[in-house]
């Protein structure tokens, strides 16, 4: 059977707990920046959450993931998306 991914291509273990664990600091951002009065802190926040969001999209479009694991970070994506939508 020949497999999904050439070598260049295949992502590793750590490569989606990276990306999982970057998708936790962008949501975490983003529950401080609503939690906060402070539009710097706001600011800051929101620039940290979009780059993990806009990392994990790259790397789920870039690899072709196992169903779970690409189930698990879209959902993390979308919880992201829902909280910056909130911020605006």
């Amino acid at each position: 059977m020949a497999s999904k991914f050439t070598d260049g291509e295949r992502p590793r273990a750590d490569g989606i707990g990276s990306v999982t664990k970057q998708l936790g600091m962008g949501i975490k951002c983003c529950e401080v920046a609503l939690s906060s009065a402070s539009a710097s802190t706001w600011d800051g926040k929101i620039k940290n959450a979009q780059k993990a969001e806009d990392t994990a999209l790259r790397f789920v479009r870039r690899f072709k993931l196992p169903e779970p694991e690409a189930n698990r970070i879209y959902r993390r994506i979308f919880h992201l998306r829902s909280l910056l939508d909130e911020l605006k």
